[in-house]
């Protein structure tokens, strides 16, 4: 059977460390690309009015009289507003590191120093995923990267029709923590990884329980939309520090209407990550590759030969290294 040499030989210890995220690739993933546009998503905001102003009491400090509610503030008024107040959009950035993402600032402050009280209100900015698809595999997940302040909330919702939504994760989670990972990745940053097969056939089971089998989100259904939101208090003062919250490397099921689930370069592709010492394999789902190591780039012996389920596959390197070989190179060749 004929071969054809696809890639140039690598040397083990000079390697790039592969900027991808290499077990979302593996899971069939796609990476929202945020490069020039929102990739389809959809930012919503959210508006409330807010009433704020100074009121004089003799009743003691915090404390509120018998009837409760405005009226115990006292009889006197010094002065009062109300401000119709906008969430923030959600927005397309650079991030420092230069990667792109997401970015959300905190509500502009307008409360000035001198209002005794003001009625707090939780804002929400919203932003919306075209229509994924989840009927094509049983190892549907969601990854995402975030860095947020603490007086800003972010959570995660699903819907399967835009019209009832339910929250799957949040900061520091109390539901479906089996199905979540959380990992610091540095820089002030945490990576999120959802089962959102396991957590939907988990959610599905107690909304049945409750009486809400019509709410329930089949985990091959090819309609469902997930939402990034994030909350924020308008109650800073004047000349409070903004906060923001940024989220990055965004990797979901492939959208509805995809002809594949990731795209797939002509030719395959080797990536090695010296960091975790994996090496990822890239090519065609269907396709058989044999991965060759040599010593010399004239005598070549096949390591290991794979036929790709999805679109990636990752392994150790120690599965190809000898480690009586000094410097080692690295082909992948296709089996058609």
């Amino acid at each position: 059977m004929k071969f054809r040499t696809i890639c140039i030989a690598l040397l083990i210890f000079c390697l790039p460390e592969s900027d991808a995220n290499d077990e979302a690739i593996q899971l069939g993933l796609r990476q929202v690309d945020l490069s020039s546009n929102l990739n389809g998503w959809t930012p919503v905001t959210q508006s409330k009015q807010i009433r704020y102003g100074e009121w004089k009491t003799n009743a003691p400090i915090d404390q509120v009289g018998a009837g409760g509610g405005w009226g115990n503030w006292g009889t006197s008024v010094v002065w009062e507003d109300y401000k119709t107040v906008t969430s923030n959009e959600f927005e397309r950035a650079s991030l420092n590191n230069g990667e792109n993402g997401l970015r959300i600032q905190s509500i502009e402050p307008f409360v000035p120093s001198n209002a005794t009280k003001y009625y707090q209100e939780e804002l929400g900015s919203f932003i919306v995923s075209p229509r994924i698809d989840l009927s094509r595999s049983d190892q549907d997940h969601l990854f995402f990267q975030y860095k947020s302040n603490t007086k800003m909330k972010l959570e995660v919702w699903i819907s399967k029709d835009q019209d009832s939504y339910w929250g799957i994760w949040e900061e520091n989670p109390n539901r479906y923590r089996n199905h979540i990972t959380a990992t610091s990745t540095g820089n002030a940053f945490t990576q999120i990884k959802i089962n959102l097969h396991d957590l939907l056939i988990e959610m599905g089971q107690l909304l049945t329980n409750n009486d809400r089998a019509d709410a329930v989100i089949e985990p091959e259904t090819d309609e469902a939309y997930i939402v990034f939101v994030s909350y924020d208090n308008a109650e800073r003062r004047l000349g409070s520090n903004p906060e923001m919250i940024e989220i990055k490397s965004i990797w979901t099921p492939s959208y509805y209407g995809d002809d594949q689930l990731q795209p797939t370069p002509i030719d395959p592709i080797i990536s090695f990550n010296h960091k975790s010492s994996r090496v990822t394999v890239s090519g065609r789902i269907g396709e058989t590759y044999e991965l060759q190591t040599s010593a010399d780039l004239e005598n070549w012996k096949t390591s290991h030969s794979f036929t790709l389920r999805t679109y990636s596959e990752t392994y150790s390197i120690s599965d190809f290294q000898d480690n009586a070989m000094r410097t080692m190179f690295f082909r992948l060749k296709h089996n058609p």
